[in-house]
């Protein structure tokens, strides 16, 4: 694959406007001091929020663009990635290094106020024909309205396997975290310390799971009205762009399959347990069943498993990844746990 790799440097020089001298050599003394006050205000902000990245940078180090200069930009010396879409393009950013099996979080920023149409994400993927793919997408909303976190699944090319939540906080008012956990027996969606989906491997129900194809991390920022708020119902409201996300905080520790000459058996070996079970979660205990059955019963919104109007015959797997059925069996030797969310959370 050719790569674009965007210079790691901030590319904004400030431009200074020339001002009337005045007559008065005092006058002009005072307001050399004035302008001299203000670049220097002005050049630690851009340092700070804009500053040149340093080859060594989180985004440098780990990423490369796919998108030009004004719709990809790096802050915070290059700790900070946003991510812009207006008229002219979207953008996005992709991995330099491809993983089979590990653990893959960042944090995430979303855009304020009017974002209906808008796609945000962050996800996996193979780019391969029959390709595998794990995803966060944030739909965007109306004002007022909350985003809507869509998790999918695809396995050798198999997909619509969506589920979607509401947030339990406003994801634009601060960063968090959103975390996949993928081994070869488990994929667990979490955000900050929740899990918010179970995939089990299946594969002996004959259910393909994204266990045989490397995948690159990817994050990006697009139109989708046709489909994303409801149903495509509410379309982007492109007065209300430039819309921009930010991520930063990103974390991976996985089996690493290099592009040339990379070979998946060391991944899918008994010698890269140890690392994976380091790395991830290989199953839920009691309290992380308890804030997923909480976000089952009062966060979901829709759920593949239950939309008998696409899919009259279920899925086979769905059983199996049923929360409750977790419940069940941990609550026998549990019974007097009880878990209740913080009384601080609500929907925002």
């Amino acid at each position: 694959m050719e790569k674009r790799l965007m210079e790691c440097n901030d590319g904004n020089n400030l431009q200074q406007s020339r001002l009337a001298m005045p007559e008065s050599k005092c006058d002009c003394h005072l307001l050399l001091v004035i302008l001299v006050f203000i670049s220097a205000i002005m050049s630690v902000q851009s340092s700070m929020d804009r500053g040149p990245a340093s080859p060594d940078s989180m985004f440098c180090s780990h990423f490369w663009s796919t998108a030009d200069a004004d719709h990809y930009k790096l802050l915070e010396n290059g700790e900070v990635a946003e991510l812009v879409l207006d008229r002219v393009a979207a953008a996005g950013f992709a991995s330099n290094t491809r993983y089979l099996f590990g653990r893959i979080s960042i944090q995430m920023k979303l855009h304020p106020g009017d974002s209906a149409g808008t796609v945000t994400t962050f996800y996996t993927s193979s780019l391969s024909g029959k390709h595998d793919e794990l995803d966060f997408e944030f739909l965007g909303n109306e004002i007022g309205k909350p985003y809507v976190l869509q998790t999918n699944v695809y396995a050798a090319g198999v997909g619509d396997r969506e589920q979607r939540i509401k947030l339990w906080f406003d994801p634009t008012a601060d960063f968090h975290n959103y975390t996949i956990h993928w081994n070869k027996k488990i994929i667990i969606f979490m955000v900050d310390e929740t899990p918010i989906r179970v995939y089990r491997n299946n594969e002996d129900l004959g259910v393909p799971y994204p266990c045989r194809q490397p995948m690159s991390v990817f994050a990006s920022l697009w139109n989708g009205e046709e489909w994303a708020t409801q149903s495509g119902a509410i379309k982007l409201n492109w007065a209300k762009a430039p819309f921009a996300a930010r991520y930063r905080g990103y974390d991976v520790q996985g089996c690493e399959v290099p592009w040339y000459k990379g070979h998946i058996a060391p991944c899918i070996s008994r010698n890269s347990d140890a690392l994976l079970n380091k790395a991830t979660i290989q199953d839920l205990d009691v309290e992380q069943l308890v804030r997923l059955q909480w976000v089952t019963e009062n966060m979901l919104v829709y759920d593949y498993c239950t939309d008998v109007y696409r899919y009259p015959d279920p899925h086979p797997e769905c059983t199996r990844n049923s929360v409750l059925l977790d419940l069940g069996s941990e609550f026998q030797a549990h019974d007097s746990f009880s878990y209740k969310m913080d009384s601080h959370t609500s929907i925002w």
